[in-house]
């Protein structure tokens, strides 16, 4: 994940949004946090508080004087703001913005997003020190928490380097995937049963209807315990075959 960009806040004004923003990168994989001239005392307990378990990027804070100071390392810096302000800028997505930043950290560069206070946002001129800005695409109201504006900004930036696969199934212990033998146990004994019981009919079509239902059951991703349940099953109803009903 390195080098992740830094979240710089401009003139916070409450510590539990701070706090907010800690947790926020904190989820993310990211840690250099920077204040510009932060409205409360810093260090402050209300933002200990909120950021949980994000103590640690609270810890290594930075408080600069001006958003020039914040952002003098940086080789490319993003705006954030929802309202036009005016500016000839290029205005991007938070996923452009993430492809941008991951391709600065691929050559080394640091970066930063930039992110205004909680009443006005950005000015124009904290924006001219951006290279573009960043703009959340919303419903009907464009306002959002820093918070979770924050939090929008670290998820694209994670997923855009994130491996994790589209979908999985969860295994625990007891629930492990079978292995083939396994499977292919509970497939010949429901299979026998079926012959057995005369469903597999006309024999012509047998091996027909058996691999169509090896299918079903390979796409139902079976756990070890599942192919137990089934193969109880079919022993309890190739028990009671033969049972006569009472009228």
């Amino acid at each position: 994940m390195s080098p992740a960009p830094a979240i710089i806040l401009s003139f916070p004004q409450l510590a539990e949004n701070i706090g907010a923003t800690a947790r926020a990168m904190k989820n993310f994989g990211l840690s250099d946090l920077r204040l510009v001239s932060p409205r409360v005392e810093f260090p402050n307990a209300k933002a200990d508080a909120m950021a949980v378990g994000a103590a640690d990027v609270l810890q290594t804070v930075r408080v600069f004087a001006d958003p020039k100071a914040a952002l003098g390392d940086l080789h490319l810096v993003f705006a954030t703001t929802a309202r036009d302000r005016g500016v000839t800028k290029e205005v991007i997505t938070p996923a452009e913005a993430a492809r941008r930043l991951r391709v600065a950290a691929s050559r080394g560069e640091k970066a930063g997003i930039l992110f205004g206070n909680e009443r006005a946002g950005l000015d124009n001129e904290e924006i001219s020190l951006a290279d573009a800005v960043v703009t959340i695409p919303t419903s009907e109201f464009s306002s959002l928490n820093l918070g979770q504006a924050v939090l929008l900004l670290g998820y694209e930036w994670f997923r855009a380097g994130d491996d994790t696969v589209p979908s999985r199934i969860e295994h625990g212990p007891v629930h492990r995937k079978p292995t083939r033998e396994e499977l292919f146990q509970t497939f010949e004994h429901l299979e026998r049963e079926l012959l057995e019981s005369g469903f597999l009919f006309p024999p012509d079509k047998a091996s027909t209807m058996i691999r169509a239902i090896r299918a079903m059951l390979h796409r139902a991703h079976l756990t070890y315990q599942e192919t137990q349940t089934i193969r109880g099953m079919i022993v309890a109803l190739s028990r009671g075959k033969h049972r006569v009903r009472k009228s």
